[in-house]
């Protein structure tokens, strides 16, 4: 497996990385269960097929697609050499570049052109030029400067909400961030949810244990230190987390750990 990304230090808030995945005939069949990560993304795959299954339900992957949030982890079964290229958003930018309540999407993979036409023939030219690397990064924020962005009051108490989760490392509370933005309960997490697909607390929950098994994977810090640290009561209460996430036991995950969730 080859994949490659660039992170984006851009301050406009649409795009975190640009990334590249390759298989080449030495490592099929792929098979790899993929954690979600809080952010939607696109994939345009120029050679080969993607099968994805969340849940019982199979999606298959091909040209330009576009992914929704998952509360769970989902599988990725690759039988025939591919490459792809594709974006992480930030979270409240496909809304933002769509104008579309992207909550409709979620444990989706669908095409682009299903979901929004007009994006889609924005971004399948650049998709065409088949760029990558720092190239790709650049003519992509080039490209999302130009459009119109869809930015109200919602949208920045949205930005802000995600900003403190983020800040916070996914550990506080509704009414932690109720006290730092001006809205109703109830606006917050309807208005969160439709611009970033999930609710605030389901959000902060996903951010803290995917930065967890981040810095896991980086090897940072021992599991047992990072357990504490992110301020899960015992393991017990992590290994339902995990289990909850990961649709199984940490023991079973890492007996036979994932070569593409640690790459992402």
């Amino acid at each position: 497996m080859i994949y490659s990304a660039c992170e984006s230090y851009n301050s406009s808030n649409l795009i975190e990385k640009i990334f590249e995945f390759k298989i080449p005939k030495s490592n099929l069949p792929f098979k790899s269960k993929i954690l979600p990560h809080g952010n939607h993304s696109m994939t345009f795959t120029y050679k080969g097929l993607h099968k994805i299954t969340v849940g019982e339900t199979l999606f298959t992957a091909k040209d330009l697609i576009v992914t929704g949030q998952t509360k769970k982890s989902y599988l990725l079964n690759i039988d025939e050499e591919t490459e792809c290229v594709g974006i992480i958003f930030h979270p409240s930018a496909l809304y933002k570049l769509s104008k579309l309540d992207v909550s409709t999407i979620n444990n989706k993979h669908l095409p682009l052109s299903e979901f929004s036409k007009p994006l889609y023939n924005i971004l399948m030219p650049f998709f065409n030029k088949m760029l990558s690397g720092e190239d790709a990064l650049k003519a992509l924020e080039e490209l999302l400067k130009k459009q119109p962005l869809h930015i109200n009051n919602h949208t920045e108490n949205i930005d802000l909400a995600l900003d403190i989760i983020n800040k916070r490392g996914g550990q506080i509370s509704i009414s932690d961030l109720l006290e730092q933005i001006p809205v109703s309960q109830k606006t917050l997490e309807t208005k969160f949810k439709q611009i970033v697909g999930l609710t605030p607390k389901r959000y902060a929950r996903l951010f803290r244990f995917t930065l967890l098994m981040k810095k896991y994977n980086e090897n940072e810090l021992k599991f047992k230190d990072l357990v504490e640290i992110y301020n899960f009561h015992d393991g017990s209460h992590f290994s339902k987390e995990f289990k909850y996430f990961m649709n199984q036991s940490p023991r079973a995950y890492f007996e036979n750990e994932s070569e593409i969730i640690k790459n992402t």
